[in-house]
């Protein structure tokens, strides 16, 4: 077995690939394949910071007043940044923020969220344990949520011929 984790859309015959979750975002052609979950996207931070009085998120101009931490990485050959999706999923302009702080790698976004260095953009599911253990809130809640699209599981012809012979 072979695992290849990558941003990038690969031809699953020419890789050799039996298997792949493709993220196919809203409106875009949706693959021959099960829809496996939603992905959402929103505000989160650490409770103290969300608690924090003098500079509470009520709204996403809010945001000004904080650290916005980001992913900076490379998807389909393009920069790709979380904060300037959410913000044009929610149809609202970019707000200029306190300060910034970009990481290469997303669990690193995360922690510096979970340790309090400013709000990230939240991935659901991958946020999820860290919701439910309460080491990260979503200040925005509900109104806080962008859909930009779907997870899908797709499994290459090849992959299903072979299913199908042995069968």
């Amino acid at each position: 077995m072979r695992v290849t984790a990558s941003n990038d859309i690969l031809d699953l015959e020419r890789e050799h690939i039996d298997i792949a979750i493709r993220y196919v975002p809203t409106g875009a052609a949706v693959p021959a394949g099960d829809k496996l979950f939603d992905f959402e996207t929103f505000p989160v931070c650490s409770p103290v910071l969300a608690r924090d009085a003098a500079r509470l998120i009520r709204t996403p101009g809010d945001l000004s007043r904080h650290v916005l931490l980001d992913l900076d990485t490379v998807r389909n050959g393009r920069a790709w940044a979380d904060w300037p999706q959410w913000f044009s999923a929610m149809k609202v302009r970019d707000v200029p923020p306190a300060g910034s702080l970009r990481f290469s790698h997303y669990d690193q976004v995360i922690h510096a969220a979970i340790e309090g260095s400013g709000i990230a953009i939240g991935k659901r599911p991958h946020v999820a344990r860290h919701l439910q253990a309460e080491t990260l809130v979503a200040p925005l809640g509900d109104a806080g949520v962008a859909r930009l699209g779907a997870y899908y599981v797709v499994v290459s012809d090849g992959a299903e011929r072979d299913i199908a012979h042995a069968s």
